[in-house]
């Protein structure tokens, strides 16, 4: 039989230990079928609520199953000209900039056949931010402090009031905290969460998206299968490009890598090691993808904690630590090293950090000497890392940092790994005295970087231990995200990363680029700094 002539192919999944077995029918995958298979160590961390959903993957099945009033155009820098409209065709914005009014698209629909308007919009703005009372990123990014109201102004146009005048709002609008929602398929009152007995449609509020998700397969919290469809009521009839996107879930990188040199996938991405990149280049049956990345890593340190509630020993700790190093070792000169927790290469970016020198082990000794920490006394903490492959090359990264700050000859670091799970919950608890934690952008400006060394969520304990500095930072911050002309922006946000640095309640470690590995006659993948998977985009040559 030939194979454009199968229909269908039958995967079993056994539940090892358990007492299901699940049946699945997918089409095989290749350019006849119009199958990409794809295929990623990352999980749902919480859900696929735009309401409660804050972690990388769950965003990019959003953006796949959703959509918003505008978005960025693939492959630009993600400025102000470099958004487009998607739910919107249009927008203005008053003097003030603080009246924003989006002219919608007609005779769009969910993909029930609903129409979509502008009551559709205020609904899921009014609810995401409503519901974001102790956690979701409506809190985090702190939509409540930026839009005071959102105004049915006819069937089609819909009005943002703010309560400042916000520089990077478009930016805003094009992630994936606001997207629009289903009604029918969402409260007010409760986050959509994955359901094995209700079914995949009740386990989602999204809709209006490239794609619909047909089979969405957990295992112990764990996900195994997720199955994208074409959804025929999109908008934008040219996309998406290829009709049935089939993610499958590993472990590990060395299983994914292990699975892309195999064919079970025809794209891998997140977290493959360089060494695993590096064997697929030069492969005529494999095309390596690089690109921008707006991904950073730092170190943090609990303030509750004796003795990192003292500044002159987090800088000591920031000395010692040789972000060179772990650069060129563990990601073999694939990640650049950071000085700020504003990335390299966007605006306003000033490295303030290189004060402190790389291995600058006679300021360390310095420092830590005034606590009466020295070669017979040394400063003793355990550094945590995460051990399930959210982040890339987790303990090669651990063991480089505990390398480096023992080199100081006063300082002694015992490692502790912990699963993803466990390692937010230690987070939220304030345990772990020393971590280490990435950022994605969630909008690409640095107001969405600047305030993460006062981020009430990552629960350091800086605001209360240094509220005189957490007030200042706060207000620096505010300056610049409201500021009216760049000067005023640059104005502020140096000077906060001035502060950052002297403060130290973190230390940003690397700036990453992104990789994916296909086979050869995969295209369309597009890696920019914007850091979003759009699967929408991707076919067979």
């Amino acid at each position: 039989m030939e194979r454009n002539q199968i229909i269908a192919i039958v995967v079993i999944l056994v539940i090892v230990g358990g007492l299901a077995t699940s049946l699945i029918l997918f089409p095989p995958s290749g350019p006849e079928r119009g199958v990409i298979i794809f295929g990623t160590t990352d999980t749902v961390e919480a859900s696929i609520d735009p309401a409660q959903s804050y972690d990388y993957f769950g965003w990019e099945i959003i953006t796949s199953l959703g959509a918003g009033l505008v978005e960025i155009i693939p492959g630009t820098a993600a400025s102000a000209d470099d958004i487009r409209g998607n739910l919107a065709e249009s927008w203005t914005v008053d003097a003030s900039r603080t009246q924003w009014d989006f002219t919608l698209r007609q005779n769009i629909t969910f993909y029930d056949g609903q129409p979509f308007n502008a009551t559709a919009v205020k609904w899921s703005f009014d609810r995401n931010i409503g519901m974001a009372l102790e956690d979701g990123p409506q809190l985090n990014m702190g939509y409540a402090d930026i839009i005071d109201e959102v105004v049915v102004v006819s069937e089609y146009v819909v009005r943002f009031n703010l309560k400042i005048a916000f520089a990077p709002f478009l930016q805003l609008m094009a992630c994936a905290a606001s997207y629009i929602v289903h009604p029918d398929h969402a409260t007010d009152t409760d986050y959509v969460q994955y359901s094995e007995s209700a079914g995949v449609r009740a386990s989602h509020p999204n809709d209006l998206g490239p794609y619909i998700l047909t089979n969405w397969t957990r295992v112990g919290g764990t996900d195994t299968i997720m199955r994208l469809e074409k959804n025929p009521n999109y908008w934008n009839k040219s996309l998406p490009r290829t009709d049935v996107i089939i993610i499958k879930f590993y472990s590990t990188d060395t299983a994914l890598a292990s699975a892309m040199t195999a064919g079970e996938i025809d794209v891998a991405y997140r977290h493959l090691t360089p060494a695993q990149v590096d064997n697929f280049r030069g492969n005529a049956n494999f095309k390596v993808w690089e690109g921008t990345g707006a991904a950073i890593q730092y170190m943090l340190f609990q303030q509750r904690i004796y003795p990192f509630n003292e500044t002159l020993v987090r800088r000591g700790i920031a000395a010692a630590l040789n972000r060179t190093n772990v650069a060129t070792t563990v990601f073999q000169g694939t990640v650049e090293p950071l000085y700020s927790i504003v990335p390299k290469g966007m605006a306003y970016h000033k490295p303030s950090f290189e004060k402190y020198g790389e291995a600058n082990y006679t300021y360390t000794k310095w420092a830590l000497a005034q606590f009466g920490y020295d070669e017979n006394n040394k400063l003793e903490f355990d550094l945590y890392y995460e051990s399930s492959g959210h982040y890339p090359s987790s303990e090669a990264q651990a063991t480089v940092y505990k390398s480096d700050l023992e080199a100081s000859g006063v300082i002694s670091v015992t490692l502790k790994p912990l699963e993803w799970a466990t390692y937010r919950q230690q987070r939220n608890a304030g345990t772990m005295p020393v971590f280490i934690y990435g950022w994605y952008p969630d909008y690409i400006d640095p107001d969405n970087y600047a305030f993460l060394p006062f981020a009430s969520w990552l629960n350091l304990g800086y605001n209360e231990t240094y509220p005189a500095g957490g007030v200042q930072q706060y207000n620096l911050w505010v300056e610049g995200r409201s500021a009216q002309t760049s000067a005023e922006r640059q104005a502020a946000y140096y000077e906060l990363q001035d502060l950052q640095a002297d403060e130290v309640s973190l230390v940003p470690l690397w700036q990453g680029r992104t990789t994916a590995v296909s086979k050869a006659n995969i295209a369309g993948i597009v890696l920019d700094i914007t850091v979003n998977w759009r699967h929408w985009l991707m076919y067979w040559e």
